[in-house]
C-alpha cells in the first residue's frame, strides 16, 4: 500500500525541501550559525561541523538528493521493514470512534517503497487474503520494475524539486548538531508572491513549520507543519481539507547510509464529497529493519539475523 496522498506529498516536500536555500522567496538575510544542540543520538556516523561556513547553495543541495537517491537504492532494496498503520476516525474532540490498524512490510524496489499488507487489528491475513496481497505486490513489483518508468520517475524527481522549491520559501536557516552530523534547520512557509496552481502545489504553498534536514545528503530528517488554510478538491465538490491540519515526518539514517521512514503521523478534519465531515488522525511507525540476503520475485525474504 502506498503512502496517502497528503503524508506522500508532505514527505515528498521535506525530501527536496532544503534545496529552497538561495532560490527566490529564500530569506538569505534571516540565515545565521547556531550555537550546537544537542539531539536524540542517531545511527549517523559523526561529522565535523563548521558552524561558521555559509549554507549550501539551492544548487548544491538539489544535486545532493538527486546523487543520495541514486546512490541509496541499491542499499535501500538490502532491507525489510515492519511498519504498523493507526487510522482512527474521531469526533471534533479528538476521542477515538473506531480505529483501523494494519502491519506491513515495507522494502523497496529501483527506490520506490512497496508495503506488503500483513495483518489487521493485530490478526494476521488468512490463506485467501494473502494471495491476493502477494499477487497485488508482485503487479507493483514489475511496475517498479519497468525501465521506462524508472526513467520517468528520475525525470520526475527533478521537476518536482522544481515545483517544490517555488511554493515554498525557507527563513531563519541555521545549522544544529544531530547525532554528530550537520543538520540544516528553516521555518517554511508559502511564497506570498506566487499562485499555485493544482491540488498539489495548493496544498504545499499553504503549509507552514519547521523542517531540518542533512546537510551532507539533502536527505529529510524532520518535518513538522500545518495547514494554514482550506484545501479543496474538485473545487471542494469532491473533497475539503480544513484548515489546521497537522503532519509530522521523521527519518533515520542506517550505519551504511540508507535513509528509511521512521514516523509520519498527522491529524484534522475533512469534508468528502457534499455530506461528510471526518475528523481522523493517523500514524505510522517503524518497529525495526533487517537486512535481507535474497530479494525474491514476491519481495525480500530470508531475512538475515
Amino acid at each position: 500500500m502506498r503512502r496517502s496522498l497528503c503524508a506522500g506529498l508532505v514527505v515528498l516536500a521535506g525530501a527536496w525541501a532544503l534545496s529552497a536555500s538561495g532560490t527566490k522567496g529564500w530569506a538569505q538575510a534571516n540565515s545565521k550559525p547556531a550555537a550546537p544542540h544537542a539531539a536524540k543520538p542517531s545511527h549517523a556516523t559523526a561529522t565535523t561541523i563548521d558552524w561558521n561556513a555559509p549554507l549550501p547553495s539551492s544548487v548544491e543541495l538539489k544535486q545532493r538528493v538527486l546523487n543520495n537517491l541514486k546512490q541509496s537504492e541499491a542499499e535501500q532494496e538490502r532491507y525489510v521493514c515492519k511498519t504498523v498503520r493507526e487510522e482512527d476516525n474521531t469526533d471534533k474532540n479528538g476521542a477515538v470512534k473506531q480505529r483501523h490498524v494494519r502491519q506491513y512490510d515495507m522494502f523497496f524496489v529501483n527506490g520506490e517503497e512497496i508495503d506488503k499488507l500483513t495483518g489487521r487489528d493485530g490478526k494476521p491475513l488468512n490463506a485467501d487474503q494473502s494471495k491476493k496481497e502477494s499477487g497485488r505486490v508482485q503487479k507493483e513489483i514489475q511496475k517498479d520494475s519497468d525501465l521506462k518508468y524508472i526513467a520517468k520517475r528520475d525525470a520526475d524527481n527533478g521537476k518536482q524539486i522544481d515545483m517544490l522549491l517555488h511554493m515554498l520559501r525557507y527563513t531563519n536557516g541555521h545549522r544544529i548538531d544531530r547525532g554528530g552530523r550537520s543538520t540544516l534547520a528553516y521555518d517554511l512557509s508559502g511564497d506570498p508572491d506566487v499562485h499555485p496552481k493544482g491540488v498539489e502545489e495548493t496544498f504545499l504553498h499553504n503549509m507552514s513549520g519547521t523542517i531540518q534536514v542533512d546537510e551532507a545528503t539533502g536527505e529529510l530528517v524532520d518535518l513538522n507543519a500545518r495547514l494554514d488554510h482550506d484545501v479543496k478538491i474538485g473545487g471542494g465538490l469532491l473533497a475539503n481539507l480544513h484548515k489546521g491540519f497537522w503532519i509530522h515526518a521523521q527519518q533515520q539514517r542506517y550505519p551504511d547510509g540508507v535513509w528509511l521512514p521512521e514516523l509520519v503521523e498527522g491529524n484534522g478534519d475533512a469534508r468528502a464529497a457534499l455530506f461528510f465531515h471526518p475528523y481522523f488522525k493517523f500514524k505510522q511507525t517503524m518497529n525495526g529493519c533487517a537486512l535481507t540476503s535474497v530479494t525474491t520475485s514476491e519481495g525480500p525474504a530470508s531475512v538475515a539475523r
